[in-house]
Formats: structure tokens, C-alpha cells, sequence
């Protein structure tokens, strides 16, 4: 079997190889683990989850068994064996080929502008109203507020990685410090004043089938992006010894800052108060009167450092998934602009398009919801989750069909138990985002199909033909224009800029440690088995 460590012919110029030469290795295992914990760990969706009752607790616990687990095995052989940029488009279109990697990769990107552009603006805007200004803003002014948002996001994700990197480090340890304050204010709150009544109880703590499919998909999308240094795989300084330990540590960071913090709002909220959107908020405002007069200088400061970490969690997936859909174009899979690194080393292009798209979201939900914020928050929460459930769809199963077509290819670190264990890491997590994307795409079919009742207006204060218009239209329309993408792309291909050699390429060095430099790229005429146009 031929390997992957190849690049094109000698002389030959293609527009990878153009851009690729823009790269520069900056990420070491500590920026790694911090980048993907800062993906991970989103402030915007922890009260959501606890919305759900003690039971999401158990929950919690069986989603980090059965899907973080096996999610960070997967992610570290894929990561170590194949680290180049734009790895899940990359691992993707190696095992199935053009097509899908180019429908996959539209889903792993546009969600972000809409996450953006929808949760995120809204739980900051949520902040401001609880703890600024001290009531509702107006359509007006959150619209202001949102575009205001989306901007600065793509503006932090223009910085060249080397220094970009600071951006999610600095939301990681600003969330463990707001999680570490949330935290012993509830137990000095708790240890003062008791727990307040109707919060929740040990007896509480019961699971139900119709908790568990209301709580699945956050539960999934809470733990997403393990993967996402990999998105920058030729900007890691050594991926194949650092990614599975930075993977282990993006998890126990992301579990231990969620479980706090879901706990948290669960023991002071009472059952009735809990609110998808304002949980957190709300939980805040009451241990804080053990501050006594302190309470709102520090709620201040507590909303300011939630609303920079919701904006540099953003700009943690923007450079991300703005590289991989970059990297899709330069091997023919989107159109070629969309392909253009800067001098710097990032996509200038797509980073200006997703604001873009993120800040024609922030407009079509604010006016179609008429400024109802809660509503905002569920129906762009679930479209987010769904989009970025299914971007998974072909990278999991890859994992099975890479050890097929290139057994030879050197593998740092192998998912335990052999071909077993491959198959079990592999189901457990598409199962996981099987039920994810049929819970949210269209909500009710299970519970309808077990003869449960479910109401729309009461799960999402919006109707059906709104919800399935925003959500499955829109992956509709995502899933068409990846097929699109795919199509425009094969002019490029025809006009030989794109060589499926370069898009496996693995940069000269890439498995040893050394100082930050510019990439170089290994040659060869060989071209890798397996890619199917």
C-alpha cells in the first residue's frame, strides 16, 4: 500500500502547495489541549442541560463513558496518523471520497457563523440584560449587539496562529476561573443559607427515556471538537507524540469545568425557575448575595468574563473549521477562492464569508422571533447541533476504512483492541449522533413512535412549521450546497490546480519536536491509493 507521506511531482505548482507554503508550525501540547478544551466547553449550553432536571447528571455520566471516551480514542488516531490541515475534510475524502468530504466539511463549518451568530450572541446578550443593563435590550439594540459580536469574532480568528493560539488559551483558564468562582459561591451559599426550596434532590435524580432525548444532543454537542487542533494539523509542532495527551486533557478539563457548573445551577435554581438561556445567569445572581454590596461590581466582572469567553470559544471553531473548508477547496472540493490564506497563515476568505453568514442569522432570527430571546437561543441551538451532529457522520466511520486502505501507514497511537475496538469506538459514537440528529431535526418522531406525547409550543415556544423550516431546511440547503461546492470545485480540477498527492502531504518534520518555521513539504511522484474523485 502506498503511502500518504507524499507531495506532488517536482516543478509542479498546485494551489495547495501555494498556500500551504503561508503555514507555520506554532501549536505545542498545551496550546492543543487548551484550544480544544476552549472548543469544547461552551458557557452558552451548560444551563440548557441542567434545564432538563437532576437526571441530566446521569446522563452527563453515561455520555462521557459511552461518546467522550470512545470520541477522544477516535480523534487520537486520526490525528496522529494522518496530521495534516484540514483533517476531518482530509480523513473524510480519504476514505470516501470528493463528494462527501465536500458535503461534510460544509457542515462542519457553516454551523460555526450559525453558533455564532445564534447561541452565542444570544447567551451574551442574556449577560448584558441580567447583569448591565438590567432589562430586556431591544430588538434594535441586540441586533446591534449580535453584528457587533460576529465582527470582533472574525476579526480575533485573522490573527496569525502563532499568536491567534492566545485567544483560546485565554477562554480556557478564563472559564475554569469562572468556574471556579461559580462554584464556591454556591457552597459558601449553600453553607450559609441552605439549599433553597424546590431545587433539586436526590430523589430527583431519575432518568427517563424522554430526558434522555431531550438531553442527548447537548450532551453531544457539549463534548464536540477533540478533533479540532487537527483542523490546523500542519501547524502543530508534533502532532503524532502530542495530540492524545492534549486530547486527555481537553476532556478531563471540559467534564470536570461542565459538571461543576451543571451542578451548580441545579442545586440553587429551583426545578421550576430553570431556564435554557438564563440558568446560568440566574443561578449567579442568587449564591452572589453572599457578596453582600460586592454583589454587583462582581456580577460586572462575572458577565464581562462569560460574554469573552463566549467570543473566543468562538473564534477558537472559526479557526478551525474556517481552515478546514479552506482546505476542501484547494483539493477541488468548494470553489478555489474560497482557498486563499493570507500571508500570515489564515483563511482569509472563508473567516470574511462566515462572518457574513453568521451575521445574516443574527438578522433573520431576531426579526422572525420578534425579539423573544429564549426562542432565539432553542431554535439556533438545535439547528447548531444537528449540522454539527451530522458533519460527523463520514469522519467517525473513517476511522474504519483508513485502517483498511493504508494499514501500513505508521500509526502513533491505535485505538485499544484491534479491529474490535476500532468497530466499537466507531458505533458508540455514531449511534450517539444517529439519535442526536433525528431528536433535533425533527423532535417528537421518537417519543411519537414509543407513544409519548410531545408538544412543540412547550419544548421550543415556537411552531413546528417554524422549527422545521430553520432547522431542516436549513441542513437541507447546507447538505445541497456541500453538493454544489463539490461541483464548481471540479473546475479546478480540470484546470490541473489541484493534485489529490498534496492534499496528503505530510510536511517534512511533521512527527519531530523543533522550533516554530515555515512548513516545507516532502515530494515524491507516487500518488496514494484509495482517493476516489
Amino acid at each position: 500500500m502506498t503511502d500518504v507521506g507524499v507531495g506532488q511531482g517536482a516543478g509542479t505548482t498546485t494551489a495547495m502547495s501555494a498556500e500551504r507554503a503561508k503555514l507555520h508550525k506554532s501549536m505545542r501540547r498545551f496550546d492543543m489541549m487548551l484550544f480544544a478544551a476552549a472548543a469544547m466547553i461552551g458557557l452558552d449550553t451548560p444551563a440548557a442541560v441542567a434545564s432538563y432536571g437532576a437526571q441530566v447528571i446521569l446522563w452527563l455520566l453515561f455520555a462521557l463513558i459511552f461518546f467522550l471516551i470512545p470520541y477522544g480514542m477516535l480523534a487520537s488516531e486520526l490525528g496522529t496518523t494522518f496530521p495534516v490541515e484540514g483533517g476531518p475534510y482530509a480523513w473524510t475524502r480519504m476514505a470516501f471520497g470528493r463528494l462527501a468530504g465536500a458535503v461534510t466539511s460544509v457542515l462542519y463549518w457553516i454551523g460555526t457563523p450559525i453558533w455564532i451568530g445564534g447561541t452565542l450572541t444570544a447567551a451574551s446578550i442574556a449577560m448584558i440584560n441580567a447583569f448591565i443593563v438590567n432589562k430586556p435590550l431591544s430588538t434594535t439594540a441586540e441586533i446591534i449587539f449580535g453584528l457587533a459580536f460576529v465582527w470582533v469574532t472574525v476579526a480575533l480568528s485573522q490573527i496569525q496562529m502563532k499568536w491567534g493560539k492566545w485567544g483560546p488559551n485565554i477562554a480556557t483558564i478564563a472559564k475554569g476561573a469562572v468556574a471556579l468562582l461559580f462554584v464556591i459561591l454556591v457552597i459558601v451559599f449553600l453553607a450559609d443559607k441552605g439549599r433553597p426550596a424546590g431545587t433539586m434532590t436526590v430523589s430527583d435524580i431519575k432518568p427517563s427515556l424522554s430526558g434522555f432525548l431531550g438531553v442527548i444532543g447537548l450532551l453531544v454537542f457539549l463534548f464536540a471538537g477533540f478533533e479540532t487542533p487537527s483542523a490546523a494539523g500542519e501547524e502543530l509542532v508534533d502532532p503524532k507524540r502530542d495530540i492524545p495527551k492534549a486530547v486527555v486533557g481537553a476532556g478531563l478539563i471540559s467534564a470536570v469545568i461542565y459538571g461543576a457548573v451543571i451542578v451548580g445551577v441545579l442545586v440553587i435554581v429551583p426545578k421550576s425557575g430553570l431556564s435554557s438561556v438564563g440558568g446560568f445567569a440566574d443561578a449567579y445572581n442568587s449564591v452572589a448575595t453572599v457578596l453582600g454590596s460586592a454583589s454587583h461590581d462582581v456580577g460586572y466582572v462575572f458577565a464581562v468574563l462569560i460574554i469573552l469567553t463566549l467570543l473566543l470559544s468562538g473564534a477558537a471553531w472559526f479557526e478551525a473549521s474556517n481552515r478546514v473548508q479552506a482546505v476542501t477547496a484547494l483539493n477541488g472540493g468548494a470553489p478555489l477562492w474560497l482557498g486563499k490564506f493570507s500571508e500570515s497563515g489564515t483563511p482569509v476568505v472563508v473567516n470574511i464569508v462566515s462572518g457574513g453568514i453568521a451575521s445574516a442569522f443574527v438578522l433573520f432570527v431576531f426579526l422572525t422571533a420578534h425579539g423573544s430571546l429564549e426562542s432565539f437561543f432553542s431554535v439556533m441551538l438545535s439547528l447548531v447541533i444537528s449540522s454539527t451532529a451530522l458533519s460527523y457522520v463520514f469522519i467517525f466511520p473513517a476511522l474504519l476504512l483508513l485502517r483498511k486502505k493504508y494499514p501500513d501507514r505508521p500509526r502513533p497511537y491505535r485505538v485499544p483492541g484491534g479491529n474490535v475496538g476500532a468497530w466499537i469506538v466507531v458505533v458508540l459514537t455514531e449511534l450517539f449522533i444517529i439519535v442526536t440528529s433525528i431528536t433535533l431535526l425533527w423532535p417528537g418522531l421518537i417519543n411519537n413512535i414509543l407513544g409519548q406525547s410531545y408538544s412543540m409550543e412547550s419544548s421550543w415556544g415556537v411552531s413546528r412549521v417554524f422549527f422545521e423550516i430553520v432547522t431542516l431546511g436549513s441542513v437541507v440547503v447546507m447538505v445541497l450546497m456541500g453538493i454544489v461546492f463539490w461541483w464548481l470545485g471540479r473546475g479546478a480540477i480540470a484546470k490541473g490546480l489541484v493534485d489529490d498527492k498534496d492534499l496528503l502531504a505530510i510536511p517534512a518534520g511533521a512527527g519531530a519536536s523543533g522550533d516554530e518555521s515555515k512548513l516545507s513539504v516532502t515530494t515524491g511522484g507516487a500518488t496514494p491509493t484509495g482517493l476516489e474523485v
